[in-house]
């Protein structure tokens, strides 16, 4: 019983670590913003061709 609470632990604490270094990795290359600036242009042309209904 103990140690399967200590085995349970233990992977959370894995899980939780790795969270944490994926995450810093992405925050501190500020890859977020880099992925956006690839996907600009494609988002741009989705958004420029999508029917919009214009009220006056």
């Amino acid at each position: 019983m103990k140690k399967t609470i200590l085995n349970i632990l233990l992977k959370l604490l894995l899980v939780c670590g790795g969270f944490f270094v994926v995450t810093f990795t992405i925050y501190f290359f500020n890859l977020d913003m880099k992925a956006t600036s690839l996907l600009a242009p494609y988002l741009e042309k989705w958004y420029n061709n999508l029917e919009r209904k214009q009220y006056i």
